[in-house]
Parts: structure tokens; sequence; C-alpha cells
């Protein structure tokens, strides 16, 4: 094989070490347990863990994210809610534009390749999408690793993925990339850099997720959310004891003077006794008293937890309908802030897609396909569009054609992500197209009924007239109504108008379909059909005096002259 270079790094490969896992020499990781430190957080400890992850000890800080998202729920859920959105996604392997023949035949190979993929997590095997659903957990945490290990299958390398624990990871001595980490727990003190090794080229899926900018050891979105974490970890503990004596009264316990320290210890715990069990025995010379209990509320401690809720959710998700009942929300407002979601939805995916094409895809091409160029290898898309948007383009498309737009058909199928057909490949299809005629034009959309269908559609005369060549099927009534008609716009002018301008004003104000309908019984009673009635009512009388006068309404032909 010939020598390979890095494309991402400049270094070259070794094609024989990346057959073998890097981490196989740092098996000592693999005996370290977790400490989880978010038993008895407190504000000194929580910075002093953050600072001690800016100098490359990120153990602690990674320990207390799973910690985090095993025993708060609200975070959990939203967590869940933004890696699901990726993990429900389907993908596709799109070729470079313009791509040549031999190009082609390069996607094609490697959507094979990507279809083979063998993946490992937590013991759970999978293909490509578990290998998604493992990069997603980079979203909380600021990166995931998969360990990358190459070999020959039927003639092809191809890699068996296996996911990694962050806190095996520490950062370089310029704070930003990550190190395999060399040392164990044990022999690190806080505050002190840890030693790592740098990554072999091509053996590392690593994808690195960040919430803003900064070294990578403060780029994670952790690290904004663990104070409100902490501030409701106290509201919840609070709230935990304040339930366990709230309405409970106020036992005290009153000894004779000059009473031992063994009955002060004997009322002590009668006191408690009683407390707990409502039962319980005090010498006859001491006494007990029950006071009233204290008035309290548990109000405060909830809105803390609710403030930090949603502080969270804002956090992660960007908003906070989609999170909770919203309290004061409206659906317009509710759809705003799933578009907020949706953005940070596609976001995400355009990083994970980036990671994909230059740490998976080229390497499947560098190592399988001689000479290949790595300008135009496919892309994995994401497919991020939503489901209304083919109704809109079904709607739109035909309208906008027939006025006369040139669309591409190309633009259109890469827009709703339909492919071209191959070969003798069975396609729907709809009606017949209309063939326009000399000066006619062809209408987007238009089709030719069937000659049945239209002699069924014709007016009884206009039937009679195509059955009977030469018969003239109009007579002087239909004269009588063209003319009646020929006014129709001012007459349907007092009954479309206030609804169409009340259509555009709530429109531009952005009210609902709910609340439009709501107010159509008000509407109908501003439209004015005076006019069309009155108009028609002349109409059928003219109509009515012709017929009862057996009036000749018919224009003289020639021959009667």
């Amino acid at each position: 094989m010939p020598r390979l270079i890095d494309p991402n790094t400049g270094q070259a490969i070794d094609t024989l070490a990346i057959r073998e896992p890097q981490t196989a020499h740092v098996r000592h990781l693999e005996r370290e347990f977790e400490l989880h430190p978010a038993r008895g957080l407190t504000p000194e400890r929580l910075a002093r863990i953050l600072q001690d992850a800016e100098v490359g000890s990120l153990t602690d800080q990674l320990d207390l994210a799973d910690d985090m998202e095993e025993r708060d729920a609200h975070l959990y859920a939203e967590l869940s809610k933004r890696r699901g959105a990726i993990t429900g996604l389907d993908w596709q392997l799109e070729e470079p534009e313009g791509a040549s023949a031999a190009e082609k035949d390069w996607t094609a190979r490697i959507k094979e390749w990507l279809g083979a993929i063998d993946a490992h997590a937590n013991g759970v095997a999978g293909g490509l999408g578990l290998v998604l659903a493992t990069m997603t957990d980079a979203m909380l945490k600021g990166f995931a690793p998969q360990e990358m290990v190459w070999a020959p299958q039927e003639g092809v390398l191809l890699p068996r993925i296996t996911a990694q624990p962050q806190r095996w990871f520490t950062v370089s001595a310029d704070r930003r990339r990550f190190l395999l980490r060399s040392a164990t727990r044990s022999s690190v003190s806080a505050g002190t850099a840890v030693s790592g090794e740098e990554l072999k080229p091509l053996s590392w899926l690593l994808h690195v997720h960040p919430a803003r900018n900064g070294y990578v050891a403060r780029m994670s979105l952790l690290r904004v959310l663990v104070w409100p974490y902490l501030f409701k970890n106290y509201s919840t503990r609070d709230l935990a004891e304040f339930l366990e004596i709230y309405g409970l009264p106020l036992r005290v316990g009153k000894y004779p003077s000059g009473a031992s320290d063994t009955e002060k210890r004997a009322l002590l715990a009668a006191v408690t006794q009683i407390g707990h069990n409502a039962a319980g025995i005090i010498p006859q010379s001491m006494a007990l008293e029950f006071e009233a209990a204290a008035a309290g509320t548990d109000v405060p401690f909830a809105t803390m937890m609710r403030y930090m809720d949603a502080a969270e959710s804002k956090a992660i998700l960007g908003q906070t309908l989609t999170a909770s009942e919203g309290e004061h929300g409206t659906q317009a407002l509710g759809n705003v802030h799933n578009e907020v979601r949706m953005d940070i939805r596609n976001a995400d995916a355009r990083l994970i897609e980036e990671t994909l094409h230059r740490q998976l895809i080229q390497p499947l091409a560098l190592l399988n396909i001689p000479g290949v160029d790595i300008k135009r290898l496919p892309r994995v898309c994401l497919d991020t569009s939503e489901p209304e948007d083919l109704q809109a383009y079904a709607d739109n498309l035909p309208k906008l054609a027939a006025a006369g737009l040139k669309i591409p058909v190309k633009w259109a199928q890469d827009k709703l992500r339909i492919p071209e057909p191959e070969g003798d490949e069975p396609v729907l299809s709809g009606p017949e197209p209309v063939v326009p005629q000399a000066g006619e034009e062809l209408q987007l959309g238009a089709a030719k009924p069937p000659a049945k269908m239209m002699h069924d559609k014709m007016p009884a005369k206009e039937a009679l007239a195509a059955e009977l060549p030469g018969t003239d099927p109009r007579d002087a009534l239909d004269d009588l109504v063209d003319e009646a008609l020929a006014d129709w716009r001012p007459l349907m002018a007092p009954l479309v108008s206030p609804l169409v301008d009340a259509m555009r004003q709530a429109a531009a104000n952005g009210e609902t379909l709910e609340a439009f309908a709501a107010r159509l019984p008000e509407l109908v009673e501003r439209l004015d059909g005076k006019p069309l009635a009155e108009q028609l009512a002349r109409a059928a009388f003219v109509a009515r005096l012709a017929g009862e006068a057996q009036l000749d309404l018919d224009p003289p032909q020639e021959d009667d002259q």
C-alpha cells in the first residue's frame, strides 16, 4: 500500500498500527471507578472541579456530568429530546456536484461500506445509527470518543468502532486538543496538569461539540448547567426536610432541677420517640408539652425548582414552551419556540455531518480507493426537512411554473429528496398530461380528462351539439345570462372584499386558524349580498317574463329574412 497522509493532521498513516486499538496500552484506566462528585456537592467544591478541568484534570467534571443526568430527571428528559432529534433523522450519502462516473462509483461503494459498519457502545452492538447516537453524548460533555480498529473484510479495510469513556482523556498543553490519558487518577494531584499521548491518525472518531468558544475544557454545555443543577439540588433537599417536619408539633420536655444526665437522655429519647411513634414514657417528675406547629409553605422551594428547570431548558433547547406547559404561552408563541429548537437541531446535525465526513468517510476512501481525490468525496447528509415542506412545494411549485417561472427538475428533486429513477425502476405516475396545441399554453399539473368524462360534464345542449355537428347550442336565454353576469365583479365585491381584508389582516397579525374561525360568524354579518340578490332577481324576472309572453328572442336567421 502506498504511503498515506492524514489530510486532517498531515501525519503519515501507519497502516499496521491502525489495526490494533490504541487503548490497549492504557488498560490501567479500566481499573478506575467513578467517585460520584455530586454527593455532598457544594459551591466551593464545584468551583474546584471546574478549575481542575481547566488544567487538564477532566475526570471529576465528566463524572459530575454522569451524576447530573442520573439524578436530575428534568435534565435527562431535555437532553433526551435534543439527542433524539438527531438519532431520529434519516441519512443519505450525497455525491459531489457534477459527479463523474468514477465519483458516482465511489459514492455507491462508500454507501455499501457504511451499511456494513460494526459499532459497539456499552455492550450494545449496532451500525451507523449507534455511531450517531454515541456522537450525541458530546452535546453535554463537549466531546464523544469512539475508537476505530481497522480489519480487512472481503478485500476492504472496514473499522470496528467502539465507544470509549470520556474520563480516559485529558487536554494538551495548549488546551486545544484532547489526548488519551496516560496517568491513573491516583497518580494525579488536584490542580496539576495531566499527561497524555496524541491520538493515532485514522484511529478515532472524536466528535467535538462546542457549546461556546474557548479552550476545549471550558466549551461544554455541562459548565452552563452545573449551577442551575446545584441550586435546584439545594432546593430539593430543603423541600424534603420541610415536608418531613411540616405539620408536626414542637415537643418540649421539661425536667426538674437536679435531674441527672441519665434522666435528661431518657427524656430526650422519649420526646424523639413520641414524635415518630406517637407513644413513649417519661418519669412522673418530668413534663412533656406540645407547642403548635409553625406555619410554613412549600412555595419558595417549588418556585426555585421551577426557575432552575426553566434555566436548564433554555440552555439545552433554547426555549421553554416545548419543555413545559407554558402557563402564558399561545400556539403562535409555541410554534416560534419550536422553530428555535429545530434551529438547534439543524446546527447539531451540521456538526455531526462534518465529523463523519472528515473522520469516517475520508479514512474509508483513503484506505480502500487508490488515487481518490478527498476533495470530491460524497458527504453524509442528515435529513432535517420537515414533513410539511413537501406539501408546501406540492402546492406552490405548480403555481410558480404556471406563472412562467422556470424551475429545474433536478433542483426540485434535490429539495424534496426525491432521487432520479434508475433504469427501468417502477415510478409513480399521475393523469396523462395535456399536449398543448398551436397557440395554447401548457399549465403545470393540468391533465387531459377522458373523453367520456368531458361529455358527462357538458350541459345538455352542448352535449347534443357535440353529437349533432352543425347544431348551435346557444339561444337567447344564454345571451340573457351572459348579459346579467357581465358585471359579476362589482356584484361580488361586497361579499368577498370584507372577508379577504380580514384574512390579510389576520395573516399580518399572526392570528391562528382557530382564532380566525371563531370570528367567522361576526365576519359573515358584515357581508353585503343585496347587490347580487337584486341582480339575480332582475335576471329571473326577465327570463320568466320572456317565457310567459312566448317572445321570440332569437336573432333572425338569413332564411327567415
